[in-house]
């Protein structure tokens, strides 16, 4: 019987992995870029007669462009399969958002609204890395 070479099968698993350290960086960028807008418009709020009302809208705008930018980041620093890298980078700031504001404002509630922002963190996360895995290939560079 003939020797069976597995060092392409690794190669092949390898390049198909989820990176934990590239979506951690991914997820920190985009709660960095979150925060920099929300000051923005803090200084906009408080020094110009901003409408209030428009605050839900500006957090839901923020929120995805923050996750598609996290996204692309993942997905400019993975092999391949980065919708499911930006996907997961999506979730995970979804979740983490969801916790903090358990903790610090509602606690703990589970409802329809919470499933939608999941989905919307995970399809828009989804929506950066396919961005970014085409940046990548287009020879586009990103700052690191």
């Amino acid at each position: 019987m003939g020797r069976i070479d597995l060092s392409s099968l690794q190669n092949i698993a390898s390049d198909n992995k989820v990176s934990i350290g590239a979506i951690a960086k991914g997820v920190i960028l985009a709660y960095f870029v979150t925060l920099i807008v929300f000051l923005v418009f803090a200084i906009l709020i408080t020094y110009t007669n901003f409408p209030e009302s428009a605050i839900p809208t500006v957090v839901i705008v923020t929120t995805i462009l923050s996750i598609i930018i996290g996204g692309i980041r993942v997905a400019k620093k993975v092999k391949s399969k980065g919708w499911l890298n930006g996907a997961i980078t999506g979730f995970a700031y979804m979740l983490i958002l969801y916790i903090i504001s358990s903790l610090a404002i509602t606690g703990f509630v589970f409802d329809k609204y919470v499933v939608y922002m999941m989905f919307l963190g995970l399809f828009t996360g989804a929506f950066g890395g396919i961005i970014g895995i085409n940046l990548k290939g287009k020879g586009m560079r990103m700052k690191k």
